[in-house]
This record gives C-alpha cells, sequence and structure tokens, in this order.
C-alpha cells in the first residue's frame, strides 16, 4: 500500500503534464506579451519601494543636520531661579 501511494506521489510530482498546463508565467514564456507587461510592473514596484526608502532616509538625514545645529539665542533654555514661583 506504501509503495503505491509513493510511486502515485512520485508519478504526480515528476510528470510533464504540469508543465504543459501551466501558464506563461510560471512556464517561461520569454517573447510573452504578458511577461513583458510583468518585469514592466516589477521595475515599477522596485521603484516604488525604492522611493519610499529613499524618502525615509532624506527625512532621517534632515533630521540628523538639524539636531546636530545649535539652536538660536531666542530658543536656547535659560537657567533661572525659578525658586520665587514656589
Amino acid at each position: 500500500m506504501k509503495a503505491k501511494i509513493l510511486s502515485i506521489l512520485l508519478l504526480s510530482i515528476f510528470s510533464p503534464v504540469g508543465q504543459a498546463l501551466a501558464c506563461p508565467f510560471c512556464y517561461g514564456a520569454k517573447d510573452g506579451k504578458s511577461t513583458e507587461h510583468m518585469a514592466v510592473a516589477i521595475w515599477f514596484l522596485f521603484g516604488a519601494v525604492m522611493s519610499v526608502l529613499g524618502g525615509i532616509g532624506a527625512f532621517s538625514f534632515h533630521l540628523w543636520r538639524h539636531g546636530r545645529m545649535p539652536a538660536e539665542p531666542y530658543e536656547e533654555i535659560t537657567e533661572e531661579d525659578l525658586s520665587k514661583y514656589e
């Protein structure tokens, strides 16, 4: 019984019929129109992800650069004697 199940499993995995029923994306049709469109979509999504990551990096650099600048005199925290307010 185990031999029959194993042989059916192996035949279904390695049968050439699966490749004949595959779509052009799975089978790897290099000259198909849909394959070209899928490549364009992949490059577009890659560019979108990289632009978002670039924006996050640019904003982080902006915060880092402005965080290292000295504060203006009117923005500085002065040391006051706060005991008179208690």
